[in-house]
């Protein structure tokens, strides 16, 4: 089965699900959306990649494409900003991340073929 982008909780007892694709080419856990209204640790949304395997419902919702993504992302990180080490910081520039994650998605679904 293809990878997948996804948002995703942790397991109730805060560990990281075993659905997440964990590679160095991937994305791990980015972007926490702390607007659920579940028990910690899970109530906050991340999103990362899945593994391939079966997703569970509850825990997981897929994002379908890189539009979605962007629109999720906009959704709650219009006052972000990212630090430029010693620079002063900049506002979080969705359009790149949503790139960046759906860019490494794409290479991974290709490898697997």
């Amino acid at each position: 089965m293809a990878k997948q982008m996804m948002k995703y909780k942790l397991n109730t007892n805060g560990t990281i699900p075993s659905f997440l694709y964990l590679g160095k080419d991937g994305v791990g856990g980015m972007w926490p959306n702390g607007a659920d209204t579940g028990t910690p640790p899970q109530d906050t949304w991340l999103v990362g990649i899945s593994d391939g395997s079966t997703l569970p419902a509850g825990q997981t919702e897929i994002i379908d494409s890189k539009e979605n993504l962007l629109t999720y992302l906009n959704s709650f990180t219009s006052n972000w900003m990212s630090p430029q080490g010693t620079e002063p910081s900049i506002p979080f520039n969705q359009q790149e991340a949503a790139d960046w994650a759906w860019a490494k998605l794409e290479a991974l679904n290709l490898k697997s073929f």
